[in-house]
């Protein structure tokens, strides 16, 4: 030990509350940094508005299931299983594929992504909706009276989603990830549309972001793979986020 660091209780230079001054400095130097959450952007404010560095995550095809549909698909007692996991927590792809029969043409190998929902719905993009003879509402989820019936075919059944809001098939909205503590630095609610802001070969503005919320969430837009395509992105790069100021 230098002796710099070397305390002296003896030492009539210190007093006892000289002592206690530097005993507490040296606890203090030995407490953890504080943890940042390195996955989350910090908002800047520009000209009157608030920007927000966010990720983009590419929605391909998939499908949600309820318990019930999980055991009529794939056999009773059956749970779904882990492929891997995804970018917001507690969320995963599963090893578990089904057929999505439309009017014309069904698509195969559709991926399951858990936890499981209260019910299921099928969410394809527009190219998937033409190819399999279907006209299909943009909505947020299978709770949409607009969602349209569809036929979901697994190893061990078949299950029909009536739609009309009791699941169905749609076209997911765009939309954002936010946590609620994030929608408060933000000033923003559940239901707000705002707007983003994406840079590369094809710059351009997508409007209409829905904004959703709840505790935990990492902040993420969602676009599905016609959007990405329309305008050059990909999974993991970034767009800006514009949220005006009131």
């Amino acid at each position: 030990m230098t002796e710099q660091a070397t305390l002296d209780l003896n030492s009539s230079q210190f007093t006892i509350d000289r002592i206690s001054q530097e005993v507490l400095r040296r606890l203090a130097d030995l407490q953890p940094a504080p943890v940042v959450d390195d996955h989350e952007p910090v908002p800047t404010a520009v000209n009157g508005h608030l920007e927000l560095k966010t990720p983009i995550g590419i929605s391909v095809r998939h499908v949600h299931l309820c318990p019930e549909h999980v055991e009529i698909l794939f056999g009773k007692g059956h749970s779904l299983t882990v492929y891997n996991e995804l970018y917001q927590k507690g969320y995963y792809a599963a090893r578990e594929q089904v057929m999505v029969v439309g009017r014309k043409r069904c698509i195969e190998k559709v991926r399951v992504l858990g936890p499981t929902r209260p019910f299921s719905q099928v969410e394809l993009s527009q190219t998937d909706a033409l190819m399999i003879g279907m006209k299909l509402p943009i909505a947020t989820d299978g709770s949409d009276p607009a969602c349209q019936p569809i036929t979901l075919v697994g190893p061990e059944g078949v299950v029909t989603l009536p739609g009309n809001g009791n699941g169905g098939a749609f076209i997911a909205r765009r939309h954002i990830h936010l946590s609620d503590d994030m929608a408060k630095r933000l000033g923003v609610k559940n239901g707000d549309l705002l707007d983003l802001d994406i840079d590369g070969a094809r710059p351009t503005t997508l409007h209409g972001i829905l904004v959703r919320v709840k505790a935990g969430w990492l902040t993420e837009v969602h676009l599905d793979t016609d959007e990405g395509n329309a305008v050059g992105i990909r999974s993991g790069q970034t767009g800006t986020l514009i949220v005006p100021q009131k």
